[in-house]
């Protein structure tokens, strides 16, 4: 951000706030363009937007959509949307991350869990882009894109371009068969908050309408952090229950529930395979990388699961394993 970008979000906090000295500490940025700071001496968050490309409009009523399902999430008590500011409440310093371990992570990951039904709901209070196959489809072609071509400089040829594309249309075709609910696209142990004896839930602007096993997917097949299996099976009972509970699955077996719910996990990790790259590449974001062997190897773990992604499987060690 510019000098004269923060100087500009200096005064509003001033405006807002109506004290001429304030200062404002720089905390650590996200992998958008977003940047925030702590105002110093406040329990506020100053948050610089540009509006070119943040989706404030979205951050401002999901939040309020949210909070009207009674999850947390930090109170918004000013903003500027043309200029692409606010001031929110400060959420603390404890990340969901940071406590989520040991003998704790269980009670932890449980709580999360329940967070999953109220988040799926937003979907009656707020409008949201649809998770379509075109949508679905931009997100797998990242893979190709930036790790593939631009990280690797592998181009395939015309029958591995064909395994990848009939892999991509069994994804979509079986996302499709999935009830459809409130898509955080991003509920993982970096985006939980420990608020009090609350979990409270940040970085929602790209919520969307998709499959209701992609939050799930998200946070017990985290890019950041791999669960003890039996942690893992404990949330998916938990998930499926507590859904059932909201009639949120239309009578879906628990079976084809977790079939799907492994789909759902590889179409993200081979979005994330691209997206780690191009941080890299186009964004000079390089601290991304050291996650990818975590990935790939949920990557060819979720391919062993379906015959259909036996080629997918043998181009992803064909090219990328043994590269990160």
């Amino acid at each position: 951000m510019t000098d004269s970008r923060q100087d500009q979000l200096t005064a509003f906090v001033k405006s807002i706030i109506l004290e001429d000295e304030i200062m404002l500490l720089p905390l650590n940025g996200d992998a958008s363009f977003r940047r925030y700071f702590r105002v110093s001496g406040k329990n506020l968050i100053a948050v610089d937007a540009p509006p070119q490309t943040q989706k404030n409009k979205e951050f401002i009523s999901i939040d309020k959509a949210l909070a009207c399902e009674k999850v947390k999430v930090p109170d918004i008590l000013a903003y500027d949307l043309e200029n692409g500011f606010m001031l929110l409440e400060d959420l603390g310093n404890t990340t969901f991350a940071q406590v989520a371990i040991g003998a704790d992570a269980e009670s932890y990951y449980l709580k999360a869990i329940d967070l999953l039904g109220p988040v799926a709901k937003v979907i009656s209070k707020v409008e949201l882009p649809l998770f379509d196959d075109d949508f679905v489809k931009f997100e797998l072609s990242l893979f190709e894109t930036w790790m593939l071509e631009k990280r690797l400089g592998v181009k395939l040829s015309a029958e591995e371009k064909q395994d990848i594309n009939d892999a991509y249309e069994y994804i979509c075709n079986s996302l499709k068969q999935l009830p459809y609910a409130a898509m955080h696209r991003d509920f993982h142990s970096r985006n939980l908050m420990v608020f009090g004896d609350e979990l409270a839930v940040i970085d929602f602007q790209d919520m969307v309408k998709g499959p209701i096993t992609y939050d799930l997917a998200s946070l017990v097949y985290d890019c950041y952090v791999v669960l003890d299996k039996a942690l893992v099976n404990k949330c998916i009972d938990r998930a499926y229950a507590r859904y059932n509970e909201l009639n949120l699955l239309n009578g879906m077996e628990k079976s084809e529930f977790v079939r799907l719910l492994n789909i759902t996990s590889l179409q993200r990790h081979i979005k994330v395979l691209g997206i780690f790259c191009r941080l890299s590449i186009r964004d000079g974001k390089n601290g991304y990388l050291k996650d990818l062997p975590r990935v790939i190897n949920y990557v060819l773990d979720e391919c062993k699961n379906d015959a259909h992604f036996s080629k997918l499987s043998n181009i992803i060690k064909k090219y990328v394993v043994g590269n990160f």
